[in-house]
């Protein structure tokens, strides 16, 4: 058995990048396509007030890893275990970073995949937790001329747009407003957490890629249903996973405007890249699926074993 490692969230940040990540969850649901890697979907559980969540992935390397956080009162806490089926617990990985730079991956996979080359404006409703990251992974993939965010807190967003526009060295701007972070973008994204739509059907026009991020609850909507039902291309992290949490998704099936064969795997298009469409309105749904917890986790492990990570995980 292998003595296994206990990995920080500083340590997370120093060992994974944006483009790394990237890498790692393209590999990954290549794999998956081929059959190689499965996905489990989330289960909830509440439990006197808190909220448990689970998740697992495995790999046919023998390795595999579950997620498991719980939000209370106190907040959220997340943690990643890694296993090797001839080793054991390789590494205990705490993902709260983690968590939000896989998120913002998927989001440059589908980017890359789905979005105009040509593609150089951002508009992205949200600046908290998860909105860094997003930025991060479309900056990857797409040369960027501007970015324009909007929320509601108008000193948190513009110490947001501040801090990376530094980072990126490119024009990150704050919006007056929700239409006019949206309006004319090639790119949208949003990474909210609200139950109400925060972009207006009217407001997307042309050829716009969206990643729609922040919802994953059945009564959570960050877009309009009608958005999604005129899509030319709607693809999503995990289809069994959309079921039970993208409420736009049971909308549009229950009223007639989509089947869910009409809704694609990441997985599939990033198999056949070549099927991908990149004109028109392409809509990417991220719910956060376990294999891309794996991907991340095995890229920190493999990485902190070559930098000769010692500490262990406490006994």
């Amino acid at each position: 058995m292998s003595e296994p490692l206990y990995i920080t969230e500083a340590e997370v940040t120093a060992l994974l990048d944006m483009r790394g990540a990237i890498a790692a969850l393209e590999s990954m649901f290549r794999l998956q396509a081929e059959g190689r890697a499965k996905n489990s979907p989330r289960q909830r559980a509440e439990y006197w007030g808190a909220r448990l969540n689970m998740m697992s992935a495995g790999q046919d390397n023998g390795r595999f890893a579950y997620k498991a956080y719980c939000g209370t009162g106190a907040g959220t806490i997340y943690h990643v275990a890694l296993f090797d089926a001839k080793l054991g617990l390789l590494a205990v990985i705490e993902a709260g970073a983690l968590g939000q730079i896989r998120t913002g991956a998927a989001t440059g996979v589908a980017t890359d995949l789905m979005a105009p080359k040509s593609a150089s404006t951002l508009g992205m409703i949200g600046s908290g937790r998860q909105a860094r990251a997003q930025l991060r992974a479309v900056a990857a993939v797409r040369k960027l001329s501007q970015a324009r965010v909007y929320s509601r807190d108008a000193g948190k967003l513009a110490k947001f747009c501040g801090v990376m526009a530094h980072e990126l060295s490119i024009d990150v701007r704050p919006a007056a407003s929700g239409e006019a972070c949206v309006s004319g973008a090639d790119i949208v994204v949003t990474a909210t957490n609200a139950s109400t739509p925060v972009v207006r059907d009217a407001w997307i026009m042309g050829d716009v890629h969206v990643n729609a991020m922040g919802a994953n609850g059945l009564a959570r909507m960050e877009m309009e249903t009608a958005t999604y039902a005129r899509a030319d291309m709607i693809v999503t992290d995990d289809i069994a996973q959309a079921k039970q949490e993208a409420g736009e998704f049971l909308a549009i099936v229950k009223n007639g405007d989509k089947s869910w064969s009409d809704i694609r795997e990441l997985k599939d298009v990033v198999a056949d890249a070549g099927s991908a469409k990149r004109g028109g309105l392409t809509m990417f749904k991220s719910l956060g699926a376990a294999v891309e917890d794996l991907a991340a986790a095995s890229a920190i492990y493999d990485r902190a074993v070559a930098m000769g990570h010692a500490r262990k995980v406490p006994r």
